[in-house]
């Protein structure tokens, strides 16, 4: 086989396997509308997407016990957000603990680091959306799709190559380092819950966790990601006010949504920038409490981000400075 056809084959095998994994992660959302619940399954999507976009390769060793770790991992902190209300004691308390899990996610790195990461993600965007059935339905569905999510993970997701074994495993910082972080990212995290209290939208909680996923263990790493990511985190967020605005034409939603996804995982996060992008846009799509304005949606989201990477910006006093390892540091993911 010459070089050209096989590249062309690699490639044939990506668009495959983005395609498959999209049809199986909007499965749910599709089913959900057929049986005139969209709200149900828009939840169960959006699990199975946290799990599936959390593992761009599987761990040759351990596989099911690193998939199950997460899947538990994203159905714990949902369930959490679920049950509590935005400014109450009980939502400060588990706000410190996304913070701190993923503060030990990114120093330990390994394949769990974007599944914590992005269980905290799932922590802040489950304040305050649920459906009529309770927070016990949005548990059950979410849990469900979780599991679909870990399925498809398993059977469509290739392995990790001998070279990428341990992918985003920091330097090791010292101890009074690693505090220093963690310290940031706890103060990035009270600091974005108090003034989300007070933001307008369906998704206030979306400013403390644009402002943690943008914290890295050093000054370096999180400025060089802040240039990385800050104009698709801020495009995304327009784009997810717009998208929101088909909400009430489920199909059709659920289609871009889909279209977006795909586009996703064909990119792949070294291109951090789209790959940026196509994630706020769409984490923030699924959403059970659309407003009526388009424009206003957009704008609300946009100012969110721009809130939460300035609450970053302003803690970059608290972390070490250390030169960032490389330019494709695979840990800005």
């Amino acid at each position: 086989m010459s070089l050209t056809a096989l590249i062309t084959s690699i490639k044939t095998l990506k668009v495959a396997q983005a395609g498959l994994l999209t049809c199986g992660v909007i499965l749910p959302w599709f089913v959900g509308i057929a049986l005139g619940e969209a709200q149900y399954g828009s939840i169960a999507s959006f699990a199975s997407y946290l799990l599936v976009v959390s593992f761009p390769s599987l761990p040759a060793r351990h596989t099911f016990r690193q998939l199950l770790i997460a899947a538990c991992l994203f159905c714990l902190f949902a369930t959490i957000g679920s049950l509590v209300s935005l400014g109450s004691v009980a939502f400060f308390i588990p706000a410190v603990m996304a913070a701190l899990a993923q503060s030990l996610g990114e120093l330990r790195g390994g394949f769990l680091r974007l599944p914590v990461a992005l269980s905290a993600l799932a922590f802040f965007l489950s304040v305050g959306q649920l459906p009529s059935g309770g927070w016990l339905a949005y548990s059950l569905f979410f849990s469900s799709g979780a599991a679909w999510g870990l399925l498809l993970a398993r059977l469509l997701i290739p392995f990790a190559g001998a070279e990428t074994s341990s992918p985003a495993s920091p330097g090791k910082l010292p101890l009074s380092q690693q505090g220093r972080y963690t310290l940031s990212m706890v103060t990035v995290s009270l600091l974005g819950s108090l003034i989300a209290c007070f933001a307008p939208g369906s998704h206030p909680c979306w400013l403390p966790a644009a402002g943690l996923r943008v914290m890295k263990p050093t000054r370096d790493q999180t400025v060089y990601r802040m240039k990385t990511r800050s104009a698709g985190t801020l495009l995304g967020a327009m784009c997810a006010g717009l998208l929101l605005g088909l909400s009430a034409y489920p199909w059709l939603h659920a289609i871009i949504a889909a279209g977006m996804l795909f586009a996703m995982l064909l990119i792949g996060a070294r291109r951090y920038g789209c790959w940026t992008f196509c994630l706020t846009a769409i984490a923030l799509a699924f959403n059970l409490n659309a407003e009526s304005s388009l424009t206003g949606m957009a704008v609300n989201r946009t100012l969110l981000t721009l809130v939460g990477i300035s609450l970053a910006l302003m803690t970059l006093w608290m972390l070490p400075k250390k030169s960032c390892p490389s330019a494709s540091d695979n840990s800005l993911r």
